[in-house]
């Protein structure tokens, strides 16, 4: 008799396939209700979630009797009751293998920042170049300039590998001290609120947990410089979003990068969409061919391995 799996919504084929050799699978053409995720995996023995917004709640859980492994498609874990697997013996396991993408997009909306490139762009699409204009569009350097992580695991690693290359002075604060990648990276360890006065550009890249939910509110974003830009690849929620628009809007500080949001998809009234000085993309930092295939094998690699009787690799502690 073969396994059952559900996957959330649709994912690379070289995963599906994986799974195909040795379950029935149920893929839904998008993320599903509540009620609907429920009727789909209470006959399930494995769950891959491939985005962040199912809600895979206790009541999902404990309508799954054979359940043995919540496998993310991702990261980020946040809409998982961790506590409620945990609880009944279900494995939950992420996909760490995306780390050098998101860090790729979070230089991209650095750069994309400093740089003035979207309006510059968007100026010359609306064919209004006429006259050369020395000024026209004066960015800042990033060579130089200070980059404060707010948050130094895999992705927070990457992106002061690339700051590194950019010649920037690196600052970061973690809940845990990383001393030796201090040494290896020579970077600088900071109090939040010693990073928040002192950094140019500053990247949140830690994971969304009721310590970090509403970490950058209104106090804090006073704290920055007023040339300082805030970047967001983490997960929406550690930012006040009212606090950042108020921000933006009084020119609190610069500027603001995006990829992830309170609600997703953003509502389409939201305020902050008719403002200049943001960038925003639609949660598309791990969107590349190549890491999407690696996100969706190691997911299935990690189910299998459950099923299996296996421990798998990359489990939540």
């Amino acid at each position: 008799m073969k396994y059952k799996v559900v996957i959330t919504a649709p994912i690379n084929e070289d995963g599906l396939k994986l799974l195909e050799k040795e379950a029935d699978v149920f893929m839904f053409p998008k993320p599903p209700t509540e009620e609907e995720l429920k009727r789909a995996v209470a006959d399930a023995d494995a769950l891959l979630v491939t985005m962040n917004v199912e809600n895979v709640n206790r009541d999902v859980i404990y309508s799954a009797p054979k359940l043995k492994i919540i496998a993310r498609h991702g990261v980020g874990y946040d809409n998982v009751d961790v506590k409620a697997a945990s609880e009944r013996g279900i494995w939950v396991t992420t996909a760490p293998v995306l780390n050098e993408t998101v860090a790729d997009q979070a230089f991209a909306l650095l750069l994309t920042l400093a740089k003035r490139t979207c309006e510059a762009n968007n100026f010359m699409k609306s064919k209004k170049w006429t006259v050369r204009d020395p000024f026209i569009f004066q960015g800042v350097d990033v060579w130089g300039k200070t980059i404060g992580i707010i948050g130094l695991g895999r992705i927070g690693y990457a992106i002061a590998e690339r700051a590194k290359g950019f010649k920037m002075k690196i600052v970061y604060t973690d809940i845990v001290r990383k001393r030796e990648l201090e040494e290896k990276l020579g970077i600088e360890y900071k109090t939040l609120e010693e990073l928040l006065k002192e950094s140019d550009f500053i990247i949140i890249s830690c994971s969304l947990t009721e310590q970090t939910r509403g970490l950058i509110g209104e106090k804090e974003l006073k704290m920055m410089k007023k040339t300082a830009y805030l970047i967001n690849v983490a997960r929406g929620p550690i930012v006040d979003h009212k606090a950042l628009i108020k921000a933006l809007k009084e020119k609190w500080i610069a500027g603001a990068g995006l990829d992830v949001f309170y609600k997703e998809p953003l509502p389409l009234d939201d305020p902050i969409l008719e403002l200049e000085n943001v960038i925003l993309t639609p949660h598309i930092a791990s969107n590349t061919i190549e890491n999407r295939k690696r996100l969706a094998v190691t997911a299935a690699q990690e189910i299998l391995r459950v099923l299996h009787g296996e421990q798998p690799l990359y489990p939540i502690k």
